[in-house]
Protein backbone atom coordinates (compact mmCIF):
# COMPACT_ATOMS: atom_id res chain seq x y z
CA UNK A 1 0.00 0.00 0.00
CA UNK A 2 1.27 3.40 -1.26
CA UNK A 3 2.19 5.96 1.88
CA UNK A 4 1.40 9.07 -0.90
CA UNK A 5 -2.34 8.04 -1.15
CA UNK A 6 -2.82 10.28 2.15
CA UNK A 7 -3.19 13.74 0.88
CA UNK A 8 -2.30 16.68 3.36
CA UNK A 9 -5.31 19.73 3.02
CA UNK A 10 -5.00 22.70 4.79
CA UNK A 11 -8.81 23.56 5.96
CA UNK A 12 -9.77 24.02 9.36
CA UNK A 13 -11.81 21.65 10.97
CA UNK A 14 -12.63 20.27 14.54
CA UNK A 15 -8.72 18.85 14.78
CA UNK A 16 -5.63 20.01 13.85
CA UNK A 17 -4.18 19.95 10.65
CA UNK A 18 -2.10 16.35 10.54
CA UNK A 19 1.03 15.51 8.65
CA UNK A 20 0.21 12.50 6.78
CA UNK A 21 3.40 10.43 7.53
CA UNK A 22 2.81 10.58 11.05
CA UNK A 23 -0.85 9.17 10.66
CA UNK A 24 -0.24 6.46 7.85
CA UNK A 25 1.18 3.42 10.54
CA UNK A 26 -2.06 4.06 12.26
CA UNK A 27 -4.61 4.18 9.48
CA UNK A 28 -3.08 0.63 8.83
CA UNK A 29 -3.63 -0.45 12.04
CA UNK A 30 -7.36 -2.33 11.92
CA UNK A 31 -7.32 -2.12 15.92
CA UNK A 32 -6.78 1.45 16.01
CA UNK A 33 -9.02 2.31 13.70
CA UNK A 34 -12.22 -0.32 15.59
CA UNK A 35 -11.21 2.24 18.62
CA UNK A 36 -11.45 5.34 16.58
CA UNK A 37 -14.31 7.76 17.20
CA UNK A 38 -15.03 10.22 14.14
CA UNK A 39 -15.64 13.54 14.24
CA UNK A 40 -18.83 14.79 12.68
CA UNK A 41 -18.47 16.11 8.91
CA UNK A 42 -19.30 19.66 8.32
CA UNK A 43 -21.68 20.62 5.88
CA UNK A 44 -22.45 23.49 3.74
CA UNK A 45 -23.81 23.94 0.32
CA UNK A 46 -22.15 25.36 -3.22
CA UNK A 47 -24.45 27.72 -4.52
CA UNK A 48 -23.44 27.82 -8.54
CA UNK A 49 -24.92 28.75 -11.98
CA UNK A 50 -25.89 26.68 -15.04
CA UNK A 51 -26.14 27.87 -18.38
CA UNK A 52 -29.11 25.96 -19.90
CA UNK A 53 -31.33 25.70 -23.06
CA UNK A 54 -35.01 26.98 -22.51
CA UNK A 55 -36.91 25.06 -24.94
CA UNK A 56 -40.39 27.25 -25.12
CA UNK A 57 -38.72 29.69 -26.78
CA UNK A 58 -35.45 28.32 -27.98
CA UNK A 59 -33.40 30.65 -26.01
CA UNK A 60 -30.61 30.14 -23.05
CA UNK A 61 -30.95 31.04 -19.12
CA UNK A 62 -28.84 30.99 -16.33
CA UNK A 63 -30.12 28.87 -13.56
CA UNK A 64 -29.01 28.40 -9.78
CA UNK A 65 -28.34 24.95 -8.74
CA UNK A 66 -27.30 23.40 -5.30
CA UNK A 67 -24.92 20.81 -3.94
CA UNK A 68 -24.68 19.88 -0.55
CA UNK A 69 -20.89 19.17 0.28
CA UNK A 70 -19.83 17.40 3.58
CA UNK A 71 -16.22 17.50 4.90
CA UNK A 72 -14.32 15.10 7.82
CA UNK A 73 -11.72 16.60 9.98
CA UNK A 74 -7.91 15.63 8.98
CA UNK A 75 -7.09 12.15 10.60
CA UNK A 76 -10.75 10.98 9.44
CA UNK A 77 -10.37 12.09 5.69
CA UNK A 78 -6.68 9.81 5.74
CA UNK A 79 -8.49 6.95 7.15
CA UNK A 80 -11.33 7.52 4.27
CA UNK A 81 -8.46 7.75 1.74
CA UNK A 82 -6.88 4.59 3.14
CA UNK A 83 -9.93 2.34 3.08
CA UNK A 84 -10.97 3.89 -0.14
CA UNK A 85 -7.51 2.40 -1.59
CA UNK A 86 -7.79 -0.70 -0.33
CA UNK A 87 -12.23 -0.78 -1.65
CA UNK A 88 -10.42 0.49 -5.33
CA UNK A 89 -8.05 -2.33 -5.41
CA UNK A 90 -10.99 -4.88 -4.92
CA UNK A 91 -13.43 -3.11 -6.36
CA UNK A 92 -10.98 -2.88 -10.29
CA UNK A 93 -10.07 -6.53 -9.32
CA UNK A 94 -14.38 -7.51 -9.14
CA UNK A 95 -14.77 -5.82 -11.92
CA UNK A 96 -12.08 -7.03 -14.65
CA UNK A 97 -13.49 -10.59 -13.51
CA UNK A 98 -17.17 -9.92 -13.91
CA UNK A 99 -16.89 -7.89 -17.29
CA UNK A 100 -17.86 -4.42 -16.30
CA UNK A 101 -14.05 -2.77 -15.72
CA UNK A 102 -14.48 -0.49 -18.55
CA UNK A 103 -18.19 0.34 -17.62
CA UNK A 104 -17.58 2.66 -14.54
CA UNK A 105 -15.14 5.33 -15.68
CA UNK A 106 -15.59 7.62 -12.74
CA UNK A 107 -13.19 7.91 -9.02
CA UNK A 108 -11.04 4.87 -10.76
CA UNK A 109 -7.23 4.21 -10.35
CA UNK A 110 -5.34 1.88 -12.88
CA UNK A 111 -7.00 3.29 -16.00
CA UNK A 112 -3.97 3.74 -17.55
CA UNK A 113 -4.13 8.13 -17.02
CA UNK A 114 -7.49 8.13 -18.89
CA UNK A 115 -9.34 10.95 -18.44
CA UNK A 116 -12.97 12.21 -19.86
CA UNK A 117 -11.20 13.12 -22.64
CA UNK A 118 -10.42 9.67 -23.38
CA UNK A 119 -13.86 8.14 -22.85
CA UNK A 120 -15.76 10.52 -24.54
CA UNK A 121 -13.84 9.87 -27.77
CA UNK A 122 -14.22 6.47 -27.44
CA UNK A 123 -18.11 6.89 -27.10
CA UNK A 124 -18.11 9.44 -30.22
CA UNK A 125 -15.72 7.04 -32.16
CA UNK A 126 -18.35 4.15 -31.60
CA UNK A 127 -21.44 5.95 -32.75
CA UNK A 128 -19.39 6.93 -35.99
CA UNK A 129 -18.55 3.56 -36.52
CA UNK A 130 -22.10 1.93 -35.81
CA UNK A 131 -23.63 3.78 -39.08
CA UNK A 132 -27.03 3.87 -37.28
CA UNK A 133 -27.84 3.89 -33.77
CA UNK A 134 -29.96 4.94 -31.00
CA UNK A 135 -28.40 6.77 -28.11
CA UNK A 136 -29.41 6.64 -24.42
CA UNK A 137 -28.03 9.48 -21.86
CA UNK A 138 -29.45 9.72 -18.07
CA UNK A 139 -28.79 9.98 -14.68
CA UNK A 140 -30.09 8.74 -11.27
CA UNK A 141 -32.02 11.47 -9.04
CA UNK A 142 -29.97 12.76 -5.65
CA UNK A 143 -27.80 9.61 -6.49
CA UNK A 144 -25.40 9.88 -3.00
CA UNK A 145 -28.58 10.66 -0.85
CA UNK A 146 -30.81 7.92 -2.14
CA UNK A 147 -27.75 4.58 -1.52
CA UNK A 148 -29.43 1.67 0.83
CA UNK A 149 -27.54 0.78 3.63
CA UNK A 150 -28.07 -2.86 3.66
CA UNK A 151 -28.00 -3.52 0.18
CA UNK A 152 -24.47 -1.18 -0.15
CA UNK A 153 -23.00 -3.14 2.45
CA UNK A 154 -23.67 -6.71 1.24
CA UNK A 155 -22.33 -5.07 -2.61
CA UNK A 156 -19.09 -4.27 -0.55
CA UNK A 157 -18.82 -7.79 1.27
CA UNK A 158 -18.73 -9.12 -2.25
CA UNK A 159 -16.10 -7.11 -3.42
CA UNK A 160 -14.41 -7.77 -0.47
CA UNK A 161 -14.82 -11.61 -0.83
CA UNK A 162 -16.57 -11.92 2.59
CA UNK A 163 -19.68 -12.96 4.41
CA UNK A 164 -19.60 -10.04 6.63
CA UNK A 165 -17.29 -6.93 6.78
CA UNK A 166 -14.46 -7.22 9.13
CA UNK A 167 -14.62 -5.03 12.65
CA UNK A 168 -12.52 -2.39 10.80
CA UNK A 169 -14.33 -2.27 7.66
CA UNK A 170 -17.06 -1.99 9.29
CA UNK A 171 -16.47 0.67 11.28
CA UNK A 172 -15.45 2.77 8.48
CA UNK A 173 -18.56 1.63 6.90
CA UNK A 174 -20.70 2.75 9.66
CA UNK A 175 -19.70 6.17 9.63
CA UNK A 176 -20.23 6.91 6.65
CA UNK A 177 -24.19 5.58 6.81
CA UNK A 178 -24.44 6.63 10.18
CA UNK A 179 -22.94 9.77 9.91
CA UNK A 180 -23.17 13.00 12.03
CA UNK A 181 -23.12 16.51 11.38
CA UNK A 182 -22.89 20.44 11.30
CA UNK A 183 -24.14 22.96 10.11
CA UNK A 184 -21.06 25.67 8.74
CA UNK A 185 -23.13 28.64 9.24
CA UNK A 186 -23.71 27.37 12.64
CA UNK A 187 -20.19 27.55 13.41
CA UNK A 188 -19.96 30.78 12.35
CA UNK A 189 -22.80 31.94 13.99
CA UNK A 190 -21.36 30.36 17.06
CA UNK A 191 -17.88 31.87 16.69
CA UNK A 192 -19.52 35.27 16.02
CA UNK A 193 -16.94 35.37 12.84
CA UNK A 194 -17.19 35.84 9.18
CA UNK A 195 -15.99 32.73 6.64
CA UNK A 196 -13.36 34.13 5.56
CA UNK A 197 -11.56 34.91 9.58
CA UNK A 198 -12.83 31.61 10.86
CA UNK A 199 -11.17 29.63 8.16
CA UNK A 200 -7.68 31.16 9.50
CA UNK A 201 -8.26 29.46 13.16
CA UNK A 202 -5.73 26.32 13.56
CA UNK A 203 -9.36 24.79 14.68
CA UNK A 204 -12.84 25.69 15.29
CA UNK A 205 -13.29 24.44 18.87
CA UNK A 206 -11.32 23.78 22.30
CA UNK A 207 -12.34 20.96 23.82
CA UNK A 208 -14.80 22.15 26.49
CA UNK A 209 -16.74 23.88 23.64
CA UNK A 210 -17.12 21.70 21.07
CA UNK A 211 -19.26 19.88 23.57
CA UNK A 212 -21.28 22.90 24.50
CA UNK A 213 -21.68 23.33 20.53
CA UNK A 214 -22.68 19.75 20.05
CA UNK A 215 -25.29 19.56 22.29
CA UNK A 216 -27.63 21.27 20.32
CA UNK A 217 -26.31 21.74 16.92
CA UNK A 218 -25.50 18.20 15.92
CA UNK A 219 -27.33 16.48 13.47
CA UNK A 220 -27.20 12.63 12.60
CA UNK A 221 -28.41 10.77 9.53
CA UNK A 222 -31.12 8.15 11.09
CA UNK A 223 -32.43 6.87 7.77
CA UNK A 224 -31.33 3.63 6.52
CA UNK A 225 -30.16 5.12 3.08
CA UNK A 226 -27.94 8.08 2.08
CA UNK A 227 -24.35 9.01 2.23
CA UNK A 228 -22.15 12.35 2.31
CA UNK A 229 -21.18 13.32 -0.98
CA UNK A 230 -17.53 14.99 -0.41
CA UNK A 231 -15.97 11.97 2.06
CA UNK A 232 -12.93 10.58 0.44
CA UNK A 233 -14.39 7.10 0.42
CA UNK A 234 -18.05 7.86 -0.96
CA UNK A 235 -17.37 8.15 -4.34
CA UNK A 236 -15.66 4.23 -4.17
CA UNK A 237 -18.98 3.10 -2.34
CA UNK A 238 -20.82 4.30 -5.40
CA UNK A 239 -19.04 2.42 -7.83
CA UNK A 240 -19.51 -0.64 -5.80
CA UNK A 241 -23.26 -0.31 -5.03
CA UNK A 242 -23.52 -0.15 -8.83
CA UNK A 243 -21.84 -3.50 -9.68
CA UNK A 244 -25.13 -5.86 -10.24
CA UNK A 245 -27.00 -3.43 -11.87
CA UNK A 246 -23.64 -2.46 -14.25
CA UNK A 247 -23.21 -6.51 -14.98
CA UNK A 248 -26.59 -7.04 -16.02
CA UNK A 249 -27.05 -3.83 -18.29
CA UNK A 250 -23.74 -4.66 -19.61
CA UNK A 251 -24.58 -7.75 -20.39
CA UNK A 252 -27.83 -6.67 -22.76
CA UNK A 253 -25.84 -4.06 -24.21
CA UNK A 254 -23.15 -5.79 -25.17
CA UNK A 255 -25.35 -8.49 -26.65
CA UNK A 256 -26.34 -6.09 -28.89
CA UNK A 257 -23.18 -5.25 -30.28
CA UNK A 258 -24.00 -1.78 -28.13
CA UNK A 259 -21.54 0.13 -25.72
CA UNK A 260 -22.58 1.29 -22.12
CA UNK A 261 -20.64 3.53 -20.01
CA UNK A 262 -21.46 5.18 -16.04
CA UNK A 263 -19.37 8.48 -14.95
CA UNK A 264 -20.92 8.35 -11.17
CA UNK A 265 -24.32 9.08 -11.42
CA UNK A 266 -24.54 9.97 -15.58
CA UNK A 267 -24.85 6.82 -18.13
CA UNK A 268 -24.80 7.01 -21.68
CA UNK A 269 -26.03 3.43 -23.95
CA UNK A 270 -25.01 3.11 -27.52
CA UNK A 271 -27.22 0.47 -29.60
CA UNK A 272 -26.37 -0.13 -33.65
CA UNK A 273 -30.09 -0.86 -35.06
CA UNK A 274 -32.19 0.40 -38.04
CA UNK A 275 -33.29 3.73 -37.97
CA UNK A 276 -37.20 2.28 -38.94
CA UNK A 277 -36.74 0.00 -35.66
CA UNK A 278 -36.10 2.65 -33.51
CA UNK A 279 -39.28 3.11 -31.80
CA UNK A 280 -38.85 -0.74 -30.57
CA UNK A 281 -35.36 -0.68 -29.54
CA UNK A 282 -36.57 2.78 -27.51
CA UNK A 283 -39.46 0.66 -25.90
CA UNK A 284 -36.99 -2.29 -25.35
CA UNK A 285 -34.19 -0.50 -23.59
CA UNK A 286 -36.31 1.36 -21.63
CA UNK A 287 -38.11 -1.84 -20.28
CA UNK A 288 -34.65 -3.82 -19.39
CA UNK A 289 -33.16 -0.48 -17.49
CA UNK A 290 -36.67 -0.73 -15.45
CA UNK A 291 -36.27 -4.20 -15.03
CA UNK A 292 -32.74 -4.32 -13.99
CA UNK A 293 -33.05 -1.11 -11.55
CA UNK A 294 -36.16 -2.64 -9.97
CA UNK A 295 -33.53 -5.04 -8.36
CA UNK A 296 -31.65 -2.44 -6.72
CA UNK A 297 -33.22 -0.38 -4.01
CA UNK A 298 -33.77 3.49 -4.51
CA UNK A 299 -32.19 3.84 -7.65
CA UNK A 300 -34.49 6.41 -9.17
CA UNK A 301 -33.86 7.72 -12.73
CA UNK A 302 -34.32 11.18 -13.84
CA UNK A 303 -37.09 11.80 -16.08
CA UNK A 304 -36.44 15.38 -16.95
CA UNK A 305 -32.45 14.22 -17.91
CA UNK A 306 -33.21 10.74 -19.89
CA UNK A 307 -32.68 11.57 -23.63
CA UNK A 308 -32.86 9.78 -26.26
CA UNK A 309 -31.31 10.00 -29.83
CA UNK A 310 -30.17 8.78 -33.46
CA UNK A 311 -27.40 8.37 -35.27
CA UNK A 312 -28.06 8.58 -39.23
CA UNK A 313 -24.59 8.79 -41.34
CA UNK A 314 -26.33 9.23 -44.17
CA UNK A 315 -28.44 12.39 -43.27
CA UNK A 316 -27.09 15.94 -43.26
CA UNK A 317 -27.93 16.25 -39.33
CA UNK A 318 -25.99 13.07 -38.17
CA UNK A 319 -27.51 13.17 -34.89
CA UNK A 320 -31.28 14.30 -33.94
CA UNK A 321 -32.81 13.68 -30.50
CA UNK A 322 -35.74 11.17 -31.36
CA UNK A 323 -38.09 13.04 -29.12
CA UNK A 324 -38.00 16.74 -29.07
CA UNK A 325 -35.86 19.32 -30.74
CA UNK A 326 -31.75 19.56 -30.87
CA UNK A 327 -29.33 17.64 -32.82
CA UNK A 328 -26.63 17.92 -30.54
CA UNK A 329 -25.48 14.91 -28.04
CA UNK A 330 -23.60 16.30 -24.48
CA UNK A 331 -21.18 13.84 -23.03
CA UNK A 332 -18.78 14.50 -20.21
CA UNK A 333 -18.23 18.06 -21.20
CA UNK A 334 -18.21 17.51 -24.53
CA UNK A 335 -20.53 18.61 -27.82
CA UNK A 336 -21.33 15.71 -30.43
CA UNK A 337 -23.15 16.46 -33.62
CA UNK A 338 -22.12 13.17 -35.60
CA UNK A 339 -18.98 14.93 -36.71
CA UNK A 340 -17.79 17.86 -35.05
CA UNK A 341 -16.45 17.50 -31.47
CA UNK A 342 -16.96 20.76 -29.39
CA UNK A 343 -16.96 21.76 -25.58
CA UNK A 344 -20.28 22.18 -24.09
CA UNK A 345 -21.03 25.64 -24.20
CA UNK A 346 -22.00 25.66 -20.30
CA UNK A 347 -18.04 24.71 -19.76
CA UNK A 348 -17.40 27.99 -21.82
CA UNK A 349 -19.40 30.24 -19.91
CA UNK A 350 -18.19 28.83 -16.84
CA UNK A 351 -14.94 29.49 -17.57
CA UNK A 352 -15.61 33.11 -18.57
CA UNK A 353 -17.75 33.57 -15.85
CA UNK A 354 -15.36 32.78 -13.41
CA UNK A 355 -12.53 35.08 -15.33
CA UNK A 356 -14.54 37.78 -15.80
CA UNK A 357 -15.32 37.57 -12.15
CA UNK A 358 -11.40 37.27 -11.27
CA UNK A 359 -10.95 40.09 -14.08
CA UNK A 360 -13.24 42.60 -11.81
CA UNK A 361 -11.27 41.32 -8.97
CA UNK A 362 -7.89 42.99 -10.87
CA UNK A 363 -9.45 46.41 -11.59
CA UNK A 364 -10.96 46.78 -7.60
CA UNK A 365 -7.23 46.77 -7.23
CA UNK A 366 -6.14 48.54 -10.20
CA UNK A 367 -4.15 51.54 -7.87
CA UNK A 368 -3.57 49.45 -5.01
CA UNK A 369 0.58 47.60 -4.51
CA UNK A 370 -0.89 43.95 -4.98
CA UNK A 371 -2.73 44.85 -8.54
CA UNK A 372 0.39 43.24 -10.29
CA UNK A 373 0.15 40.15 -8.35
CA UNK A 374 -3.66 39.46 -9.11
CA UNK A 375 -3.47 40.68 -12.23
CA UNK A 376 -0.47 37.91 -12.51
CA UNK A 377 -2.61 35.20 -10.82
CA UNK A 378 -5.53 35.95 -13.79
CA UNK A 379 -3.45 35.65 -16.07
CA UNK A 380 -2.02 32.25 -15.01
CA UNK A 381 -5.53 30.99 -13.87
CA UNK A 382 -7.33 31.72 -17.42
CA UNK A 383 -5.26 31.97 -19.94
CA UNK A 384 -2.62 30.61 -22.06
CA UNK A 385 0.22 31.83 -20.02
CA UNK A 386 -0.60 29.46 -16.67
CA UNK A 387 -0.63 26.47 -19.84
CA UNK A 388 2.06 24.81 -18.01
CA UNK A 389 1.51 21.55 -20.32
CA UNK A 390 4.64 20.10 -19.38
CA UNK A 391 6.18 19.48 -15.79
CA UNK A 392 9.99 20.21 -14.77
CA UNK A 393 10.07 16.53 -13.36
CA UNK A 394 10.86 14.17 -16.39
CA UNK A 395 10.38 11.20 -14.48
CA UNK A 396 6.27 11.84 -14.85
CA UNK A 397 6.19 11.60 -17.97
CA UNK A 398 2.21 9.93 -17.37
CA UNK A 399 1.55 13.38 -15.66
CA UNK A 400 2.79 15.55 -18.12
CA UNK A 401 -0.31 17.56 -18.17
CA UNK A 402 -1.23 17.25 -14.59
CA UNK A 403 -0.52 20.95 -14.07
CA UNK A 404 -2.30 23.68 -15.74
CA UNK A 405 -5.91 25.57 -16.19
CA UNK A 406 -8.62 25.25 -18.36
CA UNK A 407 -6.87 26.84 -21.61
CA UNK A 408 -4.31 23.38 -20.51
CA UNK A 409 -7.51 21.14 -20.49
CA UNK A 410 -8.94 22.41 -24.00
CA UNK A 411 -5.62 22.42 -25.85
CA UNK A 412 -5.26 18.21 -24.65
CA UNK A 413 -9.16 17.88 -25.92
CA UNK A 414 -8.31 19.32 -29.08
CA UNK A 415 -5.49 17.59 -29.71
CA UNK A 416 -6.80 14.47 -28.72
CA UNK A 417 -10.04 14.52 -30.64
CA UNK A 418 -8.12 15.47 -33.97
CA UNK A 419 -5.96 13.31 -33.45
CA UNK A 420 -9.12 10.65 -34.40
CA UNK A 421 -9.56 9.62 -37.80
CA UNK A 422 -13.47 9.22 -37.39
CA UNK A 423 -13.76 12.96 -35.41
CA UNK A 424 -13.14 17.04 -36.12
CA UNK A 425 -12.44 18.91 -33.51
CA UNK A 426 -13.32 22.72 -33.18
CA UNK A 427 -12.46 23.19 -29.64
CA UNK A 428 -9.34 24.99 -30.77
CA UNK A 429 -11.24 27.70 -32.13
CA UNK A 430 -13.54 27.96 -29.62
CA UNK A 431 -10.92 29.14 -26.59
CA UNK A 432 -8.51 31.27 -29.52
CA UNK A 433 -10.05 34.47 -28.69
CA UNK A 434 -10.01 33.93 -24.85
CA UNK A 435 -6.96 36.63 -24.48
CA UNK A 436 -8.97 39.30 -26.45
CA UNK A 437 -12.01 38.94 -24.65
CA UNK A 438 -10.16 38.98 -21.30
CA UNK A 439 -7.87 41.89 -21.93
CA UNK A 440 -10.48 43.95 -23.24
CA UNK A 441 -12.77 43.09 -20.23
CA UNK A 442 -9.75 44.01 -18.29
CA UNK A 443 -9.17 47.43 -20.18
CA UNK A 444 -12.65 48.87 -20.43
CA UNK A 445 -14.20 47.96 -17.34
Amino acid sequence: MRQNILKYKGYTHFDFRKTPSKYYDKVKNSKWIKSHGFYPFIHFQIKFKKYVENKENNSKVIKEKERDIYYSSHVDRYIYQYYADILNTKYNTYAKNNGINKVSIAYRKGLKGKCNIHFAKEVFEFIKKTKQSIIIVGDYTSFFDNLDHRYLKEKISAVLGVSKLPDDQYKVFKSITKFSYVELHDIENYKKLDRSKINNLDKYFNTHDFQEFKKSLLYTNSKDFGIPQGSAISAVYSNIYMIDFDKKLNDYVTGKQGIYRRYCDDFIIVLPCEINSLNIVKDEIIQKINNIKNDVPRLILHPEKTEFFRYNCNTQNKINKIAGDGKILNYLGFAFDGDIVKLREKSLFKYYSRAYKKVKTVNRHKNKTDYFPIKKSLYQLYTHLGDKKYRSNKKCKKNKYRYGNFITYARRAHELMSSSELLKSEIRNQIKKHWKKINNRLNNE
